[in-house]
């Protein structure tokens, strides 16, 4: 008679350290996410290496993985990825790859399964560019300040996470030296906008 509750609570005691020591034994609070990012990036400066006078980059792609975290009207997110465009004139042709690492704070309004939010932050990005003239090709990788601002929607779909987000990329002025050219200076600022899709926990 005194064997079954026993059994009972020595399960139901089991089921409990389970929970606590194991993530995925306790129903996900889905707080947490991880977001896999891709769009296009759009840079908005002219004059982009200065020294030789290239005009704005064309517009070209951009991915990114985040995690992040949320507390109601507050979030945080950390993402690295990689962006790339080129341009090609009488000159020679630039091709730029950066890779973005941000942390944004971001202010969350839920309105049910609809999460608008806005966000501000800080990274650096590192950037390699490249020139080629002349039948020459010179290469220089720096790292810069950058400071993120934009703004976005999450739609939740149980532990799916479905999204659109903008971003404006402001990227400190890099100077470059390459071979026997004058000291470029190449700005990268830009606007980054990406679908998302990710996975909550």
């Amino acid at each position: 008679m005194k064997t079954l509750p026993t059994r009972t609570l020595a399960r139901t005691a089991a089921l409990a350290l389970a929970a606590m020591l194991i993530p995925g034994a306790a129903a996900a609070d889905g707080n947490s996410y991880v977001v896999l990012k891709g769009g296009v990036y759009v840079p908005t400066a002219s004059n982009v290496v200065g020294s030789i006078n290239f005009s704005s980059f064309p517009p070209s792609g951009d991915i990114e993985l985040g995690v992040g975290t949320s507390l109601g009207i507050l979030g945080l997110q950390l993402d690295a990825g990689y962006l790339w465009t080129s341009k090609n004139q009488d000159a020679g042709s630039v091709q730029v790859s950066g890779v973005p690492i941000t942390g944004v704070l971001q202010l969350r309004f839920p309105i049910a399964i609809v999460v608008p939010y806005v966000e501000a932050g800080v990274g650096l990005f590192i950037n390699t560019a490249k020139l080629t003239a002349v039948s020459s090709s010179f290469s220089n990788t720096k790292v810069a300040f950058m400071a993120p601002l934009g703004g976005g929607i999450d739609v939740l779909l149980g532990p799916i996470l479905v999204g659109a987000e903008a971003r404006y990329l402001y990227i400190s002025p890099q100077s470059y030296t390459f071979g026997t050219f004058p000291v470029s200076t190449l700005h990268m600022d830009g606007v980054v906008v990406t679908g998302n899709l990710g996975y909550r926990f």
